[in-house]
């Protein structure tokens, strides 16, 4: 008797299908949206200039948004998110959680003053919540350095959410306009070690190893690849940096 061959089941690719065409239409509107804010002009945008720069109805806005505010968070955090993801290459090869914590603490700052527009988005205090990779990374490295014995700090919960706002603060401050930026952001970096317990001297060898570190990675020494904000920094902004040496700090 032959056997009868059992045709294998056809999978369904459509919601697959549909959840791709989201995301991309969620894309598309945040990209619009961040062409709307970075542009120059007097009044305040409106959904109705996103939509206008997106090409869309107002009643596709609304599949995805409820607001203007909540496109501006989800900015926000994506581009937060980003950030972590284009550092990664610099900062997850480090092993000494003083050194992450430092180098990452600088490169958030050096990227503010880099990237303005950037640094516009992130500031705002509810980009900075549990859920995005800088929470989670940061966590990570806070029980790291208090299980090496770098760090001593209480609820681990408590001294990233203390970190990364001051980290949100220190970006807005960059983006203002603060005077020697480069001096400012050697405090910041103390400033963070030292919060987390950190000797004197482990304070001083994270700035001078974060400044050192970045220049080099700046410079392309490094093999670590560089992302596209960093690669686009106009030359003033890089030489400032390239040509600053910790010397110059006056605590």
């Amino acid at each position: 008797m032959p056997i009868q061959e059992t045709a294998a089941p056809v999978s369904d690719h459509r919601p697959g299908v549909a959840k791709k065409k989201r995301q991309v239409m969620r894309s598309k509107l945040l990209d619009a949206a961040m062409r709307v804010f970075a542009a120059p002009g007097g009044s305040p945008p409106v959904i109705d200039d996103v939509i206008r720069e997106a090409n869309v109805s107002r009643g596709t806005f609304y599949n995805y948004f409820d607001s203007l505010d909540q496109v501006l968070l989800a900015i926000g955090q994506e581009l937060n998110n980003q950030m972590t993801s284009d550092i990664l290459p610099v900062y997850d090869v480090l092993t000494k959680p003083w050194q992450r914590a430092a180098v990452a603490s600088r490169l958030f700052l050096v990227r503010a003053l880099l990237d303005p527009k950037w640094a516009g988005f992130v500031t705002r205090a509810d980009t900075w919540q549990h859920d995005t990779l800088v929470a989670e990374y940061m966590a990570k490295d806070l029980e790291n350095g208090k299980a090496a014995g770098d760090f001593k700090f209480g609820r681990t919960d408590a001294a990233t959410d203390f970190l990364m706002g001051a980290s949100a603060h220190g970006i807005q401050a960059i983006q203002q306009g603060v005077e020697k930026p480069h001096q400012y952001m050697d405090s910041c970096v103390r400033l963070t070690l030292a919060s987390l317990g950190c000797s004197h001297e482990m304070c001083e060898d994270g700035v001078a190893f974060s400044i050192t570190y970045l220049k080099s990675w700046m410079s392309g020494e490094l093999a670590a690849s560089q992302p596209e904000w960093a690669l686009n920094m106009s030359a003033e902004v890089a030489q400032s940096f390239l040509n600053y040496s910790p010397a110059e700090n006056n605590g």
